[in-house]
């Protein structure tokens, strides 16, 4: 939260307020807006234990038996984790891109590191499954050049 963020106490969200009289009344819209963030931050961390079990088994079950169905399903728990860290972790700036100059750049920041961390060990955790599902995408593009 930034310093120009400040909000009334008239202004909190039902959850919001609900926290901050657990904590002590609404005396400090600080503490509940931590409390909240609090929250936040055990959900996507129990969110991401529950998704990267889900992975493992998924990849686990594929290098087993390398199926079409199996490969969809690995590779979908795998898009649906990275979409939580990059919602939770980064942040997105585009620079520039007037009407006379329309290119622009884009500022990728890292906001939570932890999530950074947590995602690049799955990822280095889980490139021999990684791996096979690349394989299976150039056997499957090479049965499309084959049918075209």
């Amino acid at each position: 939260m930034r310093i120009d963020d400040v909000r009334r106490k008239g202004e909190l969200k039902a959850g919001e307020r609900a926290v901050l009289r657990k904590k002590g009344g609404l005396s400090s819209i600080f503490r509940g807006q931590l409390a909240t963030e609090e929250l936040r931050l055990n959900d996507f961390q129990l969110e991401f234990a529950e998704l990267k079990q889900a992975i493992d088994q998924a990849g686990d079950a594929l290098e087993q038996d390398p199926t079409v169905a199996k490969f969809r399903a690995f590779r979908e728990l795998l898009g649906a984790i990275t979409s939580k860290v990059l919602d939770i972790g980064y942040r997105l700036e585009k620079v520039g891109g007037t009407a006379h100059d329309p290119h622009y750049h884009e500022i990728v920041s890292v906001i939570d590191r932890e999530a950074d961390q947590l995602y690049q060990l799955m990822l280095r955790q889980q490139k021999d499954h990684i791996a096979i599902t690349t394989k299976i995408l150039e056997i499957k593009g090479l049965v499309v050049d084959l049918l075209s």
